[in-house]
């Protein structure tokens, strides 16, 4: 039997799961320049097998390499083993991103010791899990003689990858769970090989539980406990994925079957070729009418913006301010320093140095929290208003209903923090918070669990998606994926933008001049707008940003 010799990345991986649950002190975020609008060119690349009388160094250094090429079931990277260990390794089980160099040194019994400094790990259902600095993984490999030549014998369930090489090979999907009484749609972000069985990948993944940090109450699945893929590979037929089950899908009622069904259409559509999924059991296919009234991922908010200018509020289009009626007047009036506009229920909060004042269709304006140091406030889908404190205490956020009474959420961020920004996601679940600290810029997602009447009640353990080093300017989420963080350099005091994934992958998107002010808009990156100090209004363009020619007062955060 082949021996396992993956203790010591094991070890690794979980302490990197564990730091996970607290917020990490110290470490760089490594970035990347953004290249806008390239083409996604699908090309198939195999690396070579072995070569005739390639020594056990060699042997190695091919199979590493062959950790690119997924395609069936990495079989070039198989032939680099023994046939027993080639029948035993997992590719599928964990993957290392390294950064810099490995060393390999020789230990007893025909084996190579192969240490690497890796900067991430993605676990076997793909979760994506960054370390605050670069941590070395010892993994082991015995060799053995096949014929006249060199082949592994005994090696550890894992694949190595250089960054640019897992960007190459591996690709971001999303997972779609329910947020809790299934309102809405919520996103866990995966990774998995471009070239492996994608579709089986997301299904035994998504019968998984979601990360730890949506895993505390917020979010829910329709699948029953222990329900598995029974057959494999999915077979994908005309765009229709049909997935075969365990029985445990018969216990279900029709409302569970039916969301159960669009959890896999949901995740399953973002793979090439699959517009539908279906579901059997024992390869009997069950009738499933639609969902009725089932959530929907589309943004549904207007691609204008939102701004006061020239005391007038309403949408921008062609340079001109479009007056929201019964809501314009009152709110140009007030001068707030910031807002936030929910079309859904026709308010709008802003924010002053006197505290928080709501404009309703219909009513007078009124104020609503009077506590000083205000940040931008929230409305929610439920219609609840999210109002904070910069500084950071346990009942520092009360969450106001239509009533005007307000009850507190707990959130601690620390003695020494500063809230800058938060913003829900369209989800009504994934809260991000952009909070200054002595030491630098922290980017913090956390889950919020509600109760039956959509009330916020609490938030589960923060994910951290920085740090940053400079100063905290404003965040905003760009789709139910990415995020967008803009801050001052603590050097120049430009600006600088960055794109931040769920997972914590980040890029340099630009350095924008003089920034006050960043809002998500509709169409991904090229949605995003930002205020600048002197008024004007910027957008993306390749690796910067350009000025579109319009200037606000005040640039409005949408729902």
């Amino acid at each position: 039997m082949r021996k396992k010799r993956s203790l010591v990345w094991a070890a690794g991986v979980l302490s990197l799961l564990v730091g996970c649950t607290s917020i990490p002190q110290s470490g760089p975020v490594e970035t990347a320049e953004v290249e806008l609008g390239l083409v996604d060119v699908d090309v198939d690349f195999l690396p070579p097998g072995p070569s005739t009388g390639a020594s056990p160094e060699e042997i190695l250094a091919g199979f590493i390499a062959a950790g690119t090429a997924a395609q069936n079931n990495y079989r070039v990277a198989r032939s680099y083993l023994t046939p027993d260990a080639a029948d035993g390794w997992n590719p599928n089980s964990s993957v290392l991103i390294r950064s810099g160099e490995p060393t390999l040194s020789a230990i007893a019994g025909n084996a190579i010791q192969y240490t690497v400094p890796t900067i991430a790990s993605i676990d076997e259902f793909g979760r994506y899990l960054p370390t605050t600095m670069a941590t070395p993984q010892e993994l082991d490999f015995r060799f053995a003689r096949e014929g006249d030549e060199w082949r592994i014998s005994d090696l550890p369930d894992i694949i190595v990858l250089t960054r640019p090489a897992f960007q190459e090979a591996f690709t971001s999907y999303r997972l779609y769970y329910y947020s809790a009484g299934y309102r809405e749609l919520v996103a866990d972000v995966r990774w998995f090989a471009s070239r492996g069985e994608v579709s089986t990948k997301i299904v035994r993944s998504l019968l998984a539980k979601p990360s730890f940090w949506l895993d505390q109450g917020a979010t829910v699945s329709a699948f029953p406990e222990g329900t598995q893929l029974a057959l494999t590979p999915i077979v994908v037929t005309d765009g229709v994925a049909r997935v075969d089950l365990t029985s445990q899908v018969l216990e279900a009622d029709e409302i569970a079957r039916q969301r159960m069904a669009l959890q896999l259409t949901t995740s399953l559509s973002q793979v090439q070729g699959i517009s539908s999924a279906r579901i059997s059991v024992n390869q009997n296919e069950l009738v499933i009418d639609p969902l009725d009234d089932s959530p929907s991922l589309a943004s549904g908010r207007d691609s204008r913006l939102v701004v006061v200018r020239d005391r007038r509020f309403g949408y921008l289009q062609a340079g001109l301010v479009e007056a929201l009626p019964g809501l314009s007047d009152q709110m140009a009036s007030l001068l707030p320093q910031n807002l936030f506009y929910s079309d859904d229920f026709g308010k709008a909060v802003a924010t002053r140095s006197d505290g928080l004042w709501l404009v309703e269709l219909g009513q007078p304006a009124r104020i609503i929290d009077e506590r000083p140091e205000l940040v931008r406030a929230i409305v929610d889908s439920c219609g609840f208003i999210w109002s904070s404190t910069k500084d950071s205490t346990v009942d520092m956020v009360r969450i106001i209903n239509s009533s005007d009474e307000a009850s507190a959420l707990p959130l601690d961020l620390g003695s020494e923090a500063t809230l800058v920004s938060f913003e829900l996601a369209r989800d009504n679940t994934r809260l991000l918070l952009l909070v200054q600290t002595e030491t630098g810029v922290r980017v913090l997602l956390t889950a919020v669990t509600r109760n039956p009447d959509c009330v916020p009640e609490s938030v589960g353990e923060f994910v951290e998606l920085g740090p940053l080093s400079g100063t905290a300017v404003d965040a905003a989420w760009i789709d139910d994926q990415q995020i967008a963080v803009v801050l001052k350099a603590p050097d120049t005091g430009n600006g600088e933008a960055f794109v931040f994934d769920t997972s914590g992958r980040s890029e340099l998107l630009g350095r924008p001049s003089r920034p006050q002010t960043l809002v998500g808009g509709v169409g991904g990156i090229s949605g995003l707008r930002l205020l600048s100090e002197d008024g004007t209004i910027y957008q993306p363009r390749g690796n910067g940003w350009q000025a579109t020619g319009d200037r606000a007062t005040v640039l409005v955060t949408q729902r």
